[in-house]
């Protein structure tokens, strides 16, 4: 009786999905895919839980992590962090990308999380996007991508990535240096520290968290891109989202933002056994009790090189101001 259970709900399964993706792709057809939001960040970052908060009342269609070169058939052929030159216009990719810039690649991954029959724009969630990003957003300017770049604190982001090791993240900082153009770019002073890295899990997790944000930073301008703490949305949430839904759309009231805020504490979809909020810890600083000094040490050198020492301070909470001190960083 149990198979003949499975064997009947397979069909209705099928029927289900079908239905689903005809209504996403009339959405594309109706021209309700005009405006893109694109939410980029690290694994582990927090980019699940933000895409909640901006997509409280449900009216984006979310498009989860269409870049990931694993899940999406599309994406089989990028590495971990593809890095494409802003100026590439005739780049072989751009076709794949419009793709997804315009609501019209589907896949039951990407399109988990959508069950409505009408949607008004794109809320865009990546991990695996932050060197294309600004590729993506000169080449697609027309489409006036919002672009929002999320940063959790490096040793957070590290110490979560590890205890979820068995998922796909990129684990060796040595692939970079597979890319030659990223590496005349942007990663010609950091070359021996690439290929002098420690073994250390966490130590590589924070050179590839500094290496994916730091490109992103020097390319984009201060108009062009919306920074976003993550600890910043957990402490002082209000003001945070007061910025951010202004930075999206400037005719939001109040009440969106009372909306989104009822979502603040609800674990997002992606969250484990582990998460801090399901056991009742504090998410901006938990990290520093499972941090080795050894770790932390190091990891501070890496964070140095790249001038992201000051991002930080002690009590784990990010320092804004430090960005507008870095060298080549957000230029005006």
């Amino acid at each position: 009786m149990p198979n003949t259970v499975k064997i009947l709900k397979k069909p209705l399964l099928i029927t289900k999905e079908a239905a689903r993706f005809a209504i996403i792709r009339a959405n594309y057809y109706a021209g309700n895919y005009q405006n893109a939001v694109w939410l980029i960040g690290d694994g582990r970052s927090g980019t699940t839980f933000v895409s909640s908060l901006l997509n409280w009342n449900h009216k984006y269609r979310e498009m989860f992590e269409p870049f990931h070169p694993i899940y999406v058939k599309q994406m089989k052929s990028l590495p971990f962090h593809k890095y494409i030159r802003p100026n590439d216009a005739n780049n072989a990719f751009t076709r794949i990308a419009a793709d997804v810039f315009t609501g019209k690649l589907t896949s039951p991954f990407i399109d988990i999380a959508n069950r409505r029959f009408v949607y008004k724009s794109l809320l865009i969630k990546d991990i695996f996007a932050n060197l294309l990003a600004n590729w993506a957003y000169h080449t697609f300017s027309d489409l006036e991508i919002k672009v929002i770049l999320l940063l959790r604190n490096p040793f957070a982001v590290a110490l979560s990535k590890y205890k979820k090791k068995h998922w796909h993240w990129m684990t060796d900082p040595k692939e970079f240096l597979k890319q030659q153009q990223l590496m005349d770019d942007h990663l010609h002073p950091f070359k021996d520290l690439i290929e002098n890295i420690s073994d250390d899990y966490i130590e590589r997790q924070i050179l590839i968290w500094s290496i994916i944000n730091y490109v992103p930073l020097r390319q984009f301008n201060n108009n062009q891109l919306h920074v976003l703490f993550y600890e910043d949305i957990v402490s002082q949430p209000r003001e945070e989202l007061t910025s951010l839904f202004n930075y999206i759309d400037p005719t939001l009231d109040s009440l969106a933002i009372d909306c989104a805020l009822q979502k603040l504490h609800v674990p997002s979809r992606v969250s484990g056994s582990e998460s801090n909020i399901k056991k009742g810890q504090s998410p901006i600083d938990s990290w520093q009790k499972e941090i080795t000094p050894k770790q932390l040490k190091n990891g501070r050198e890496i964070l140095d090189q790249f001038g992201f020492g000051q991002l930080y301070k002690e009590d784990g909470l990010p320092e804004r101001s430090a960005l507008n001190s870095m060298p080549n960083i957000l230029n005006k």
